[in-house]
């Protein structure tokens, strides 16, 4: 599943954004629409709600400044794409600093917003991260491979990151953060949880995840759904 974040001050753009693309995708994407560049820095830095892929923003966001907020984004999340809106036909001379994967223009025309949005989709796919670097305890540096990962827990204020290799590596960061670094196949079962989804041996609402290792975590209410259709796209 594809997670969409709509950005723009005006709240008819927002829902029709949304309403459009849920239509089109259905439960291949899941769309949050916000309203400001506050509201947005914000949600992304709380990201127990699941992964963000791709952000459609305006580039005119009442007194922010949508193009810097692209570039703040670019290089706090890398790997969140972004195409930006704007009023204007013609563009700005610093867009491309953005780095956005399109560039529309309003009105919208609904097969240029498709077309956008299936190329970051394409790229998102496609992206791979094949290992993280975390500081641990005392300061220590940690190169982990992605495909070792088998679950993150929340730890304290820390993150214990375990592997298939037997590894529990404390990692002095926030489970969300580490979360957003990670591909989508490593999601949020729960708050203080996030499993690997290619590393399930088995799951059920009742009994929760069983991971290759034997290890159990527990998958929430709130999270049941997106971990059943994450499997579904994975597995």
């Amino acid at each position: 599943m594809f997670h969409i974040v709509v950005c723009d001050d005006d709240r008819s753009i927002t829902e029709y954004l949304k309403e459009t693309l849920e239509k089109k995708y259905r439960r291949k994407i899941e769309c949050q629409c916000v309203y400001s560049a506050e509201e947005l820095l914000k949600w992304l830095e709380d990201l127990d709600q699941g992964h963000t892929n791709i952000i459609i923003l305006d580039i005119a966001l009442g007194d922010d400044d949508g193009i810097a907020i692209a570039k703040e984004i670019r290089s706090k999340y890398p790997q969140i794409k972004v195409i930006l809106l704007s009023g204007y036909a013609q563009l700005a001379s610093n867009v491309f600093e953005a780095d956005p994967v399109y560039f529309l223009s309003k009105p919208i025309d609904e097969q240029k917003l498709f077309s956008s949005v299936e190329k970051a989709m394409d790229i998102v796919q496609h992206q791979e991260i094949k290992a993280i670097t975390v500081a641990g305890s005392g300061g220590k540096i940690h190169r982990i491979k992605v495909e070792d990962i088998l679950y993150l827990e929340t730890s304290n204020r820390n993150c214990c990151i375990h592997t298939d290799k037997g590894d529990c590596i404390e990692a002095a960061a926030k489970l969300s953060d580490l979360v957003n670094q990670l591909p989508d196949y490593i999601i949020n079962s729960h708050q203080s949880f996030a499993c690997n989804i290619k590393k399930i041996k088995s799951f059920s609402r009742e009994d929760g995840i069983t991971m290759i290792s034997g290890d159990v975590i527990p998958v929430s209410r709130r999270h049941y759904k997106g971990v059943k259709e994450a499997i579904a796209l994975h597995i």
